[in-house]
């Protein structure tokens, strides 16, 4: 059984948010041209392709198939030995688990966002809960937090 998951973590965001952002970059390339410093205006390009880049990344949606001996994302196969733990996020609004998030023996966590049905959920769930353990939470840092909530 496969589950489908964006290929990182998927924010809505609205057009506003757009707009911010765009006019923030435009403000450092103004700054950065206008004092002639070459080190912003090439910092204002990376971020640029940065965000260009992810963007592309996470709007695919992939899957994520349990096998005998790994858990399979996208064209990358964890093997059950590296992976630690699990959590599911629920988002209060929608009334649905929102987000997977897989740990590895490094304690590094990866974040997908759920494109499925609420069924496929259920099953997908019972099922890697069958081979790794279910956290309630886990612990993020004070920068992976700023970030979740700006919607990068």
């Amino acid at each position: 059984m496969e589950l489908k998951v964006y290929n990182w973590e998927y924010f809505e965001r609205w057009k506003k948010w757009y707009l911010i952002f765009a006019l923030i970059i435009l403000v450092v390339a103004i700054l950065s041209i206008l004092s002639n410093n070459v080190v912003w205006w090439i910092f204002v390009l990376m971020i640029t392709w940065w965000y260009l880049y992810y963007t592309t990344k996470i709007n695919n949606i992939t899957t994520m198939i349990i096998g005998k001996n790994s858990l399979q994302i996208s064209k990358t196969a964890y093997p059950r030995e590296i992976l630690k733990w699990f959590v599911l996020e629920y988002h209060t609004q929608k009334k649905k688990i929102h987000n997977i998030v897989i740990i590895d023996s490094k304690n590094e966590y990866k974040i997908y966002t759920i494109k499925d049905t609420a069924k496929n959920v259920e099953w997908f769930v019972n099922k890697l809960n069958e081979n790794i353990p279910m956290l309630e939470k886990y612990e993020q840092t004070n920068f992976d937090k700023f970030i979740r909530k700006i919607k990068l």
